[in-house]
């Protein structure tokens, strides 16, 4: 009797032990401060030594965007000029706001808290349009060098979600006008919800809310012919109404974001229920073997960019849930009036997964919205590739993903967002989270992953379910991010990379984390999916982005010069330096798929272009408007570069993404050496305009036979008639 009390006795003491072994993972004295909230706290105070605007004639409040870990030297951006631009962008700082924030609740400090408000008073009052627009966002910034605005002229935001609430309590009356004015310089036409994804800083703007509307059609043209609402841009003005109506207290803005989501609900595809992100002016991109497909407006791709070569040429991350994602947050703000946006939210998830998910290799299959699989499907001379063109391949469902899925089934409970988390979680190398939320899981507490949106999923499915499990692979991961992104006081990339953005998520992360251990929730801002970047040219190159330039450098502190900027200066010495070192004459270094030769056509580079050609450059690469360089070299009137591209083979019937051919811009420039150049190499006179231009009856009348009308007009609205 007495050995079986022992054996109870030991099995007791033993379920004991393993039970606190689990629940060590949670249960940390709320009066002890963690080292996530220890090295959350030295960034911060790093931030506010080293991180504040010091340069130029005037000292002010406003924050830098990041620095150089080792010398504490601001980022800074070359303008074409060659001004050295101290950027100080409060757009790419509302991440850091929401950590000084939280830092002052927890620690009780208010000078986290106050050097943020402080910032955000100086913005209002000196860094503000004459329409109420602030001097943010992907285009504009603050050189705190020159104290003035920097960048391009317009206004910007594509996921960004600022801490309006913070804004509020500095200057509610600020924060009002910014948001009302946010909305009326972006939105076109009130009617149907016309919306562009930029705006201008000098154009006067309307009064907001007081309009009427009208929800169809649901396709149609912009007023701009360049104008363009996607779903990352209109998930900004979603945030900022609905923000301003919990705010506020203010209906209309809420109905009127419930009307602007309501727009790419009515988007959706009928067959698979993915919404096509565009409404106006929705563009066809890829070969003309798929073009029938794009005769039912419903139709786009998903993922929207298909092609893993593609993916992060301009964000640094995967963005495709980041909207939805932010659509659930919304929803989660509104409370029980937040209903429809989460299960909008809800159903576009469910349709990704059940159209596009594959459990086996943890994936999206690529497919068109009507449910045509692409996988494998070759893109005959897309951007940047040249004649063999670009396979679909399966894009990973990486974290971002994990995160969105999570916060997906936290918030709704839904079975098959569970099973989704927990196809994408083993898929990821972090273990099993259990068949159901009942069963106990088989993480990988080890893991490797030190991926702040793996802390954030495992956060999400803790606080729905309260399993220690969740919350100890979130310690893990968040142990992870310390040994492998927290140097020198400052958050990185990696311990090898020189330059700390402040906007990154991980400090408010680990924030998150620390009250989780403590068993506090809801004292700290929420974590949204604000991926923040700069973008205006850089140096000599057209497009310079921070995220991807800058803050990815790990030994100079310059970017390296690119082939395409040795092309614009006209240094042939270093092109040839440069091809010599293993740069490939068909790289690229911007979203705009230009190669070197596109570059050198553009500007008029005889000798570059030479030289270019001499080394196998392909002489009919396609950017992403799809123009050849022989298109670029005719709209600049550079003859002699015509006739070099078409000695070596430039086609000289192709058009671009409008429709045009190489003859169609000779043309319409009236260049006759050119024109005679191009119909010597067979180009094809294919309308009635063009044989009429060109004083060719018989070409005309063979036209006209073939059903061409007198009265087509054409780009410039023009009959062959008038």
């Amino acid at each position: 009797m007495r050995g079986r009390f022992v054996s109870q006795a030991a099995l007791g003491i033993l379920l004991i032990w393993q039970f606190s072994a689990c629940l060590g993972a949670e249960t940390a004295d709320p009066n002890e401060t963690s080292k996530y909230l220890n090295a959350v706290r030295e960034f911060g105070d790093n931030v506010l030594k080293y991180g504040r605007d010091t340069y130029g004639p005037k000292h002010t409040p406003l924050f830098v965007d990041g620095l150089n870990i080792h010398t504490h030297e601001p980022v800074k951006w070359i303008s074409p000029d060659g001004e050295k631009w101290v950027l100080s962008n409060l757009a790419s700082q509302q991440n850091l706001f929401r950590t000084l924030d939280g830092l002052s609740t927890i620690t009780g400090d208010p000078k986290y808290k106050q050097a943020a408000m402080e910032a955000i008073e100086y913005a209002f009052a000196n860094l503000r349009s004459r329409n109420g627009l602030i001097y943010w966002g992907i285009n504009s910034a603050y050189d705190a060098q020159t104290d003035r605005q920097c960048g391009k002229e317009v206004h910007s935001l594509k996921c960004n979600y600022p801490y309006y609430e913070l804004m509020w309590e500095v200057d509610s009356n600020a924060t009002k006008q910014f948001i009302e004015s946010f909305w009326s310089a972006h939105i076109l036409d009130w009617v149907n919800l016309d919306m562009n994804r930029l705006c201008f800083f000098n154009e006067d703007v309307e009064e907001a809310w007081n309009h009427e509307y009208k929800r169809y059609p649901t396709f149609f043209k912009s007023k701009l012919s360049w104008g363009f609402g996607p779903l990352i841009t209109a998930s900004s003005l979603i945030h900022a109404g609905i923000t301003l109506t919990k705010l506020s207290g203010e209906e209309q803005p809420f109905i009127w974001s419930r009307r602007l989501l309501g727009r790419y609900i009515d988007a959706r595809h009928p067959k698979t229920g993915i919404s096509k992100g565009i409404y106006n002016n929705p563009r066809f991109r890829m070969g003309e073997d798929l073009k029938e497909h794009f005769v039912d407006p419903y139709t786009t791709f998903f993922p929207y960019i298909p092609f893993v070569e593609f993916k992060y040429l301009y964000y640094p991350e995967d963005m495709e849930a980041h909207p939805w994602l932010s659509i659930f947050l919304v929803g989660e703000m509104l409370g029980e009036e937040g209903e429809e946006f989460t299960r909008w939210a809800l159903e576009e998830l469910i349709a990704w997964g059940k159209a596009s998910y594959r459990k086996n290799d943890n994936s999206f299959v690529p497919i068109l919205t009507d449910g045509t699989n692409l996988e494998g499907y070759v893109w005959k001379n897309a951007p940047g590739t040249g004649s063999e063109g670009l396979v679909v391949k399966a894009i990973p469902a990486d974290m971002p993903y994990f995160w969105a899925y999570s916060v997906a089934y936290h918030m709704t409970g839904d079975e098959f967002m569970w099973e989704m988390v927990r196809d994408i979680a083993r898929g990821n190398n972090l273990g099993d989270i259990g068949e159901t939320p009942s069963h106990t899981p088989n993480l990988k507490i080890n893991t490797t992953c030190f991926h702040v949106y793996g802390l954030l999923g495992f956060l999400e499915l803790y606080e729905k379910t309260h399993r220690p499990e969740y919350l100890q692979i979130a310690q893990h991961i968040g142990d992870n991010i310390l040994a492998n992104e927290f140097h020198k006081g400052f958050f990185v990339l990696s311990k090898r990379h020189l330059y700390a953005s402040f906007d990154y998520i991980e400090p408010l992360a680990l924030l998150h984390l620390d009250l989780a251990m403590k068993r506090k929730t809801g004292l700290v801002p929420r974590v949204w999916p604000n991926i923040a970047i700069f973008t205006t040219s850089y140096r000599h190159k057209e497009e310079g982005i921070d995220r991807r330039d800058i803050y990815t450098l790990t030994e100079s502190s310059e970017p390296p010069l690119s082939l395409q900027e040795a092309v614009i200066v006209e240094d042939v010495n270093m092109v040839s330096t440069l091809v010599e070192k293993g740069i490939s004459v068909e790289s690229l270094d911007d979203s705009s798929f230009q190669t070197a030769l596109h570059r050198a056509a553009r500007v008029g580079h005889t000798k570059v272009t030479q030289l270019l050609l001499d080394e196998g450059a392909k002489v009919n690469a396609i950017d992403w408007g799809c123009c050849t360089p022989l298109h670029y070299a005719i709209e600049g009137g550079y003859n002699e570069i015509v006739a070099l591209l078409l000695e070596h083979g430039a086609d000289v019937n192709l058009k671009n993404n409008t429709g045009q051919t190489p003859l169609d811009i000779a043309l319409s420039k009236g260049n006759k050496e050119i024109i005679k150049l191009l119909l010597d190499k067979g180009a094809k006179i294919t309308s009635l305009h063009q044989a009429v231009q060109l004083g060719d009856l018989a070409i005309a009348k063979a036209l006209f036979k073939q059903g061409a009308g007198v009265n087509v007009k054409d780009k410039q609205g023009r009959t062959v008639l008038f």
